[in-house]
């Protein structure tokens, strides 16, 4: 009753000889874990189940945003992701951003029927589709609803036939129906993607957000629901004042939430070309930002906007086109240094 009515998805009872973990998912209650206390004097190894419950339920939220728009926020969302996937890791990528790249990329947006068609009706009868179907913008409508079931909203990518080891990439996708002004109406609507989200805490093990470069609403969900923020920006002057706005902007989530949101990672430079300017502006960021890292940057090539016309992950695509390859591993060890840094944040702080 208690998780019911609190709409809480996981408990725990205990007494002095046992723990019992209950899940509350879609109005019925499992008990999902046990551990038999042997002497209640002695409370390690009870201290050390419950950690490795909690680790395995534990679902990171990464935001990718970028103030200004072409410097390869959805390449970068979706990659990371991919990687991420490859590993063994259950992972979500939610779009937010009306353009729906992030969607299309991952094969969820009728990106081949688009391909295929040939006159305006088929066309229209594509776009009609995406009426009829469930996405983001109502997952934020109703997440709070009676009788919500998250994963109802959630979409398998075909990309998950090149995965193993037990990964799995879904997508909570957006169209051009992904308006702001279809939540101005809902209370906290800033923060209604968190309230879905942890609906599937236990479902995945990290969650990726595709912000838009604009609709102010759809910024501040993606920052409420991220533990973690990450910037790519090009290495130009434009581009570096728009690092600033995205620093403000989870500064005062941060604020708001008492840091447990909106955390930044780092700035990763996109669409490096290794000219004097690009060097010059990425000293510019690192003496400005003292206190922000700056991962290697993502080398300028035409094999990313190839690999995306393809709408395939760099990994995937440099299997067949060796010039891909450096670029895929840049992506692939960029992952790995975000995982690091992440697990060093976490042991600083306990989480």
């Amino acid at each position: 009753m208690y998780l019911e009515h609190g709409q809480i998805r996981y408990g725990i009872l205990i007494d002095p000889f046992g723990l019992e973990i209950y899940e509350y998912l879609a109005g019925k209650t499992t008990l999902k874990d046990q551990y038999q206390i042997t002497d209640p004097k002695y409370v390690e190894p009870a201290a050390v189940f419950l950690d490795l419950f909690l680790e395995r339920i534990k679902m990171r939220t990464i935001a990718v945003y970028a103030a200004k728009g072409g410097v390869g926020k959805t390449t970068l969302a979706v990659n990371i992701a991919f990687e991420l996937a490859k590993q063994g890791k259950r992972v979500l990528v939610v779009d937010l951003d009306d353009q729906a790249n992030a969607s299309l990329s991952l094969g969820v947006n009728y990106a081949e029927a688009f391909d295929k068609a040939t006159n305006l009706k088929q066309i229209d009868e594509i776009l009609s589709a995406f009426e009829g179907r469930v996405e983001v913008i109502d997952f934020l409508r109703y997440c709070k609803n009676d009788g919500f079931v998250a994963q109802n909203y959630i979409l398998v990518s075909p990309l998950n036939r090149y995965l193993s080891h037990g990964g799995k990439l879904h997508v909570l996708p957006s169209s051009f129906r992904t308006k702001a002004g279809q939540i101005a109406d809902l209370s906290i609507k800033h923060k209604l993607l968190n309230v879905g989200l942890q609906k599937l805490t236990g479902d995945y093990d990290y969650v990726i957000i595709d912000t838009p470069p604009s609709q102010h609403d759809f910024i501040a969900n993606s920052l409420y629901a991220a533990q973690y923020v990450l910037i790519p920006a090009q290495m130009e002057y434009l581009s570096f004042y728009g690092i600033i706005h995205p620093l403000d902007f989870a500064k005062d989530i941060r604020q708001d939430t008492d840091g447990k949101r909106a955390q930044i990672l780092g700035i990763v430079p996109m669409m490096v070309g290794g000219t004097k300017l690009n060097n010059a502006i990425e000293d510019l960021v690192k003496d400005k930002f003292k206190t922000i890292p700056v991962f290697p940057g993502i080398k300028q090539s035409t094999v990313i906007g190839q690999a995306s016309h393809k709408r395939l992950p760099l990994a995937i695509y440099a299997e067949q086109h060796k010039p891909a390859q450096a670029v895929a591993q840049q992506l692939a060890t960029l992952t790995n240094q975000l995982i690091e840094k992440i697990d060093l944040l976490e042991s600083k702080t306990g989480v």
